[in-house]
């Protein structure tokens, strides 16, 4: 029996290695490596950076060929519980917290953790068991392809402009993720202060909030949840849209019948992602802050409103993102922004009636630039809120080439 698999990235090798196991005969296919495809397999499995639109699939689909994705193909072989967790920025620190604590507190089975995380969910399905939790990330990507798999609890964190290069428009992508909410059985946890979220219905739907009342919320520098409050500054993470995290986390945890303080008491050594506001280094006062992770518009707000005053490194390939609705925040907390890649010309039009813009060709000189024009208090903040294509191989590279600049600064 043949299958092809559409992609020989991580997840597109992940799934094959399953299905040789079952004794399926794999034919990879791969825009760089084109070979030969056969008219008919059993069915397609297509990786999540593979579109809807790719010649492949649509030849298939005119075929009348099975199309599923990764995360499709490995639900038929998990067992035990699943959440599925998804937004379009924190969804990995929220993956990365919900596991750390499930490690500890999970005593009747195995936990895992996958999915857009970058450990496909092929690589761990036949070893779950019926008393197993997989905690798994998903993206608008691998929603989208998603047919039976069901989560029991789901988590939406936030759904703003982004991926608009792949999507025909805002409400494309905002469908992609809303489409998790169908594919859960139990209680689906939802943002408050989202435009999009906040007014959805739902008897299984439970509320976090940074701004008013919800099943768990924030204000004046605690968390409430029942007759629990919880003071921000004991928490392992600090910022904004850490906190959204937690409380987030939070509900899914008790979902699952834990006490809040059990799990708090979890996470106590949990030290963050790398790339996500991460300290890198303080030098005559000034605080380095590495948000390499930051690819949109809404992820550099949040990363704005967890300082006070900033010295702004921004800029990368441009997604089609209207950054203006930022201005006013730029305004308030940024002393200076340095514009970095393709970007930089549509930064310096936007902000420059707002604050001081520079542009700068390189990383290492906006670096330099930002330090200078530093003083002891400032917090430069490497939030470039597009994706790092135009200058590097990904934000992990681009981050790890800016926390190496900082440690060379003498």
């Amino acid at each position: 029996m043949e299958v092809v698999i559409l992609g020989k990235g991580k997840s597109g090798k992940s799934a094959g290695k399953l299905l040789e196991k079952l004794g399926y005969n794999i034919i990879y296919y791969d825009d760089k490596e084109k070979g030969e495809l056969p008219e008919k397999p059993k069915f397609v499995v297509k990786s999540p950076g593979i579109p809807q639109n790719h010649p492949v699939v649509n030849f298939y689909k005119k075929k009348g060929v099975e199309i599923i994705g990764e995360v499709e193909l490995a639900g038929k072989f998990l067992k035990g519980k699943i959440v599925g967790i998804t937004g379009t920025n924190g969804k990995t620190t929220t993956t990365a917290l919900i596991y750390h604590g499930l490690k500890k507190l999970w005593k009747n089975g195995k936990v895992f953790i996958g999915g857009n995380y970058g450990i496909p969910v092929s690589e761990f399905a036949t070893e779950t068991e019926n008393s197993s939790i997989s905690v798994i990330e998903l993206s608008s990507y691998q929603i989208e392809d998603l047919k039976n798999f069901k989560c029991e609890i789901s988590v939406i964190l936030n759904i703003t402009p982004d991926h608009l290069n792949r999507y025909k428009d805002f409400n494309g992508y905002k469908e992609a993720k809303l489409k998790l909410i169908k594919h859960t059985t139990g209680k689906v946890i939802l943002n408050k202060d989202d435009k999009t979220l906040k007014n959805l219905k739902g008897d299984n739907f439970l509320y976090f909030s940074m701004k008013e009342r919800g099943d768990i919320f924030y204000e004046r520098n605690f968390i409430t949840i029942g007759n629990s409050r919880i003071d921000v500054s004991s928490l392992p993470l600090s910022g904004y849209h850490n906190i959204q995290n937690i409380m987030a986390s939070i509900l899914v945890i008790r979902e699952l019948g834990f006490s809040v303080s059990e799990f708090l008491n979890a996470i106590k050594d949990f030290k963050g992602l790398e790339h996500r506001l991460e300290f890198v280094r303080e030098i005559k006062g000034v605080k380095f802050i590495n948000d390499s992770k930051s690819t949109n518009v809404d992820s550099l707000e949040k990363a704005l409103l967890s300082f006070e005053r900033v010295v702004l490194i921004a800029g990368g390939k441009d997604k089609g993102i209207d950054f203006s609705p930022l201005k006013d925040i730029v305004r308030n907390k940024v002393k200076k922004l340095i514009a970095i890649g393709e970007t930089a010309p549509m930064f310096k039009s936007i902000f420059d009636t707002v604050t001081e813009v520079e542009i700068k060709d390189t990383l290492k000189d906006a670096v330099i630039s930002a330090f200078n024009s530093s003083k002891s208090g400032d917090i430069v903040l490497f939030s470039p809120g597009c994706s790092s294509f135009d200058m590097f191989k990904n934000f992990e590279e681009r981050g790890k080439i800016f926390k190496q600049i900082v440690k060379e600064i003498e």
